[in-house]
């Protein structure tokens, strides 16, 4: 549950800004910078893939990766390392126009949609807890120790 963007009526941006600043030092220096700066607001997320690495002696083999398309077209990959909880509610049913309940936004065509806003917040000392609200209503709740961004070069998804 999201605790400084909780809603359209309840936003505290300076709270959430002031709590982000104190965890850049657990990233590397690119995603740092990312986060401090930028948003992947608008994103369109083109795709999302788990990877187990279990090799019998990896504590949280588990890592995301998403790859995301940034409203200016450049690529991006995320990724969240030692992944303790990966959960995303998807239903297209839910992605509905606000005054007409029951029609799914553009046929359902626009798939998971684009990335809405997020909030990434200290677990403990080394966990890290990252919730993204994507427009088509799905929440993805994320568990890890690190999360790394880069910019992908030479892709061509669409």
């Amino acid at each position: 549950m999201m605790k400084y963007l909780v809603d359209e009526d309840h936003w505290d941006l300076e709270g959430y800004t002031e709590e982000k600043e104190k965890l850049l030092n657990r990233f590397n220096k690119g995603t740092a910078i990312f986060l401090k700066n930028n948003s992947f607001h608008d994103g369109k997320v083109v795709s999302i893939n788990i990877l187990n690495q279990e090799n019998g002696q990896t504590k949280d083999p588990t890592v995301v990766k998403m790859l995301i398309e940034q409203y200016n077209g450049e690529l991006y990959e995320i990724q969240w390392i030692n992944v303790r909880k990966f959960f995303m509610d998807y239903d297209i049913t839910r992605n509905v126009y606000s005054n007409i309940p029951y029609k799914i936004v553009d046929g359902g065509k626009r798939g998971l949609d684009e990335w809405g806003y997020d909030e990434i917040l200290p677990l403990s000392k080394k966990k890290l807890q990252h919730e993204i609200l994507l427009f088509s209503q799905t929440t993805v709740i994320i568990h890890c120790s690190t999360i790394k961004i880069r910019k992908v070069k030479g892709l061509n998804v669409t």
